[in-house]
Parts: C-alpha cells; sequence; structure tokens
C-alpha cells in the first residue's frame, strides 16, 4: 500500500467531517413529540440509542428504523419536520467540525489531492451542514444520497471517481457503510474513531484514526 501515490480523497460527511450528535438527537424527539401530538399518536419519541445506532443509513432506512411501526407516508410527514428542526438547529450553531477538521482539509488540498464529500443523508440535511459550516470551500465534489434516488454509498463514490479521474483514491467514514462501500469501489478504506462507529464496526478497514490531522502524515508517506 503505497500511500503516497493516493491523488484523491473521499469523506463520508456526519460522524467524519462534522459532529452533529446533539443535533440529531434534539431534532428527532422533538419532531416525534410534536408531530405524534398533532396527528394523535400515543407513543414515546425513538431511543437517543436507536437514533445513534441508525445514523448513517441512507436516509429513508435511517427513518424505516426509527419509526418502523408507522405508515410510509405518516412517516414522511414526521421525517420532513425533523429536516426542518436540523437545519434550525444547524442555523442556531449546532454540531461543530471534528476533531482536526477543518485544518486538515485545507492541508490536504495544498498538497494537491482532490477532495469529495459523500453522505448516506437526504438533501435537506445535506444542504444544511454545507451551509451551516461552509463546507463548499473545503471539498472539490460533494455529493448525497438524496440526490441520485438514495442508492447504495458505492454508487456515490464510484461518480465521484470518475469526476476526479482518481488513479489510487482513499474513503475516509465512521460507519462501516463507508468501509463496504470503499472495499467495493478498490479504494483504501480509512475508519474514524470519533465517530459514530464502534472499533469492532471498522475492522475491515486498512487504517484507523483518531483525528483528521494524521491523514497529513499518511498522505505524504
Amino acid at each position: 500500500m503505497h500511500l503516497a501515490e493516493i491523488d484523491t480523497i473521499i469523506f463520508d460527511m456526519d460522524g467524519t467531517i462534522v459532529l452533529s450528535r446533539d443535533v440529531a438527537i434534539e431534532s428527532v424527539h422533538r419532531g416525534a413529540k410534536e408531530m405524534f401530538e398533532e396527528l394523535g399518536i400515543d407513543a414515546p419519541p425513538p431511543e437517543k440509542e436507536r437514533i445513534l445506532e441508525s445514523i448513517g443509513m441512507p436516509s429513508p432506512e435511517y427513518f424505516a428504523a426509527l419509526f418502523p411501526e408507522l405508515e410510509p407516508s405518516v412517516r414522511a410527514d414526521i421525517q420532513q419536520r425533523i429536516y426542518e428542526l436540523e437545519g434550525q438547529l444547524l442555523a442556531e450553531g449546532g454540531g461543530s467540525f471534528a476533531p482536526g477538521a477543518p485544518g486538515a482539509l485545507v492541508q490536504l488540498r495544498q498538497m494537491g489531492l482532490k477532495l469529495g464529500l459523500a453522505s448516506n443523508c437526504g438533501i435537506s440535511y445535506f444542504e444544511s451542514n454545507i451551509e451551516a459550516f461552509g463546507l463548499g470551500k473545503y471539498f472539490d465534489e460533494m455529493l448525497c444520497s438524496g440526490m441520485r434516488g438514495y442508492p447504495e454509498k458505492s454508487v456515490l463514490l464510484k461518480e465521484l471517481l470518475d469526476k476526479f479521474g482518481a488513479q489510487k483514491a482513499m474513503m475516509v467514514g465512521d460507519r462501516c457503510y463507508d468501509i463496504e462501500a470503499a472495499i467495493q469501489c478498490d479504494m483504501i478504506p480509512v475508519g474514524c474513531l470519533y465517530g459514530y462507529g464502534t472499533k469492532q464496526e471498522l475492522k475491515r478497514a486498512s487504517l484507523i484514526i483518531g483525528s483528521l490531522d494524521e491523514l497529513i502524515g499518511i498522505c505524504g508517506e
């Protein structure tokens, strides 16, 4: 594995570039409570543990995991309310950059690497994060699953790799979905321990990092 030959790095967003744990929990709890009251549904909101373990799934699967007992049409209404709350909370300063970002992103681009962002989320949440954190200035290309009809993450990666004309690429993420997609696309999978995934979940990663700063040295090897 010649890491100095890497010309492209694609990053997951939530849990890798930004950390929005509190935003996710509050928006789901508030959104579910408000919509349950409006719709006359007698049920508690999803537990925090279910929310956190579901983050990283494609958006339709995420909301199906949170509200498995609800009809799709009802789930869609609740999903829309949660999206609105997420955007509001992010605009108010909720969430933060992950350890080492954005400094590492600036340095990696200065080293001549192409940087992409690929997320399993929906368009509304994606755009809210881009605006709240000014992500557009750090990446050459950005895609979310909602823009392409929620395909597997490997589809997003392949599109970005083609756009970049990548010869040797790395995928950096915090969930098993990121690692598996990287392997499918013949990329070097790198797991982030500071995100939502466990060390066991990231066991197929070629490298494990605790901060994005570590990529500077890795890509200079």
